[in-house]
């Protein structure tokens, strides 16, 4: 079967094109730049943060680096200056990860966002936070031998499934203005590959990285920097907000799977919003996982769609693809894009009683967990371990009107995605 992630392993074709496309902007933007567009060149050193699915394979630091084009404020976007005069920039980024044969490299364009929380003429510290893609040289399928393909782990890359990934970028930065034209950087944070379980192995990448580049500022004589503005309080506005959400993906549960299992999320929030920039809601949300209702279609061992053994199910019943939770929801706007990081707690959870597999399986019976309840932590979402209680959601919204709005998002149990899905919602 064709696997149009395969288009991608070539990487001198999609990184010529990629690279045109960028450096394409440089000389168009300076033509028509009023001082407010400036370039950004840096290198990057970093490491992996210790997992037992990477860990065989880190023979070196992890080394790179960005080309950027920065857009600085000029009053167009309010947003912007209500965030201390913040910076927009798209960034192109190339990683080797210090084993070619195992972990190979990967080329990232992200979006992000730097957030003074000084800004000075000489001096800027603030933090900064991306999203893009990650094009991954090296995954599982093509660090295993052809005849262990869908049959066994052992011997290859189990952190990474797919070529494209979710890039995140999030880190904290310091620069210091050596003219109107030059400045110095650096930052140091957290850099994520994955792809959300939708194709698995999926562990993902976690890195500490490291970066010191330079910024040249062309026409820095023509910039005047817009007034900061203390962000509005909405007295003027709608302090609250009701919204319904309703969206949709799908995921893998296993390596060896071949097939998919849709997932779906229906949210009813609602949120106080006591300034332009920021509101702080909670919500009730439902969620849908039909790889709870395929796992024991029938209970003949080459009949089932999966062979994952983390949820001990003697038979196919929809309740077991359903839980229920409520959410805190703080969420950060910027105009009419919104980002939210939400951490709920699960009412109803009936597979909560149904891990790990190996102990209800020992025991003969479910157990009887109330909402809170201990689990193993360090290894949430793997073989015979449980979820947990608690749920994670990081949530993008765009408002198209006033009352319609689209919206991706991942949900996780801690560090272990679970889905990422996209929809729809209305706000009240």
């Amino acid at each position: 079967m064709f696997d149009f992630c395969d288009i991608f392993l070539k990487m001198k074709i999609y990184l010529r094109y990629i690279l045109f496309v960028f450096f394409f902007c440089v000389p168009f933007s300076l033509v028509y730049s009023e001082g407010n567009i400036q370039y950004r060149a840096s290198l990057l050193g970093g490491f992996f943060m210790k997992d037992g699915k990477v860990d065989p394979w880190v023979k070196g630091p992890v080394l790179g680096g960005e080309v950027a084009v920065e857009f600085l404020p000029t009053g167009k976007w309010q947003f912007l200056q209500n965030y201390n005069n913040a910076t927009m920039g798209v960034s192109l980024s190339f990683f080797d990860f210090g084993n070619n044969k195992m972990l190979g490299q990967a080329i990232a364009p992200a979006a992000y966002i730097h957030i003074p929380f000084i800004n000075h003429k000489k001096v800027e510290w603030g933090i900064s936070a991306g999203i893009g893609i990650g094009f991954n040289t090296k995954r599982y399928i093509n660090t295993v031998s052809a005849e262990n393909r869908y049959k066994s782990i052992e011997g290859a890359n189990q952190s990474i499934g797919s070529v494209v990934n979710l890039y995140l970028p999030e880190v904290m930065y310091l620069r210091v203005h050596l003219t109107d034209s030059w400045t110095l950087g650096a930052s140091f944070g957290w850099y994520h590959f994955s792809n959300g379980s939708i194709k698995l192995p999926n562990s993902g990448y976690n890195i500490f990285m490291g970066e010191l580049g330079v910024t040249y500022r062309p026409k820095a004589d023509k910039y005047v920097a817009p007034e900061k503005r203390v962000p509005r309080k909405l007295y003027d506005g709608k302090r609250w907000d009701v919204e319904i959400s309703a969206t949709g993906g799908f995921r893998q549960a296993y390596y060896r799977d071949k097939g998919f299992f849709g997932c779906a999320t229906v949210s009813v929030s609602a949120h106080w919003r006591p300034v332009s920039i920021f509101k702080l809601g909670g919500g009730i949300d439902m969620f849908y996982d039909d790889y709870y209702r395929s796992v024991n279609v029938n209970p003949q061992e080459g009949d089932r769609q999966t062979l994952f053994r983390k949820t001990w199910l003697e038979g196919s019943e929809v309740k077991n693809c359903f839980r229920v939770g409520i959410s805190l929801q703080p969420e950060f706007v910027f105009g009419n894009f919104t980002c939210g990081f939400h951490f709920g707690v699960y009412l109803y959870d009936n597979i909560k009683n149904l891990e790990p597999y190996k102990e209800v399986e020992k025991n003969g019976k479910p157990f009887s967990r109330g909402i809170f309840y201990s689990y193993d932590i360090a290894n949430a979402g793997s073989a015979g371990h449980a979820d947990g209680w608690l749920y994670t959601r990081i949530v993008l919204k765009y408002r198209v009107t006033k009352h319609l709005f689209v919206q991706a998002g991942l949900k996780a149990h801690l560090t272990k995605a679970e889905f990422i899905d996209a929809g729809l919602g209305v706000a009240l």
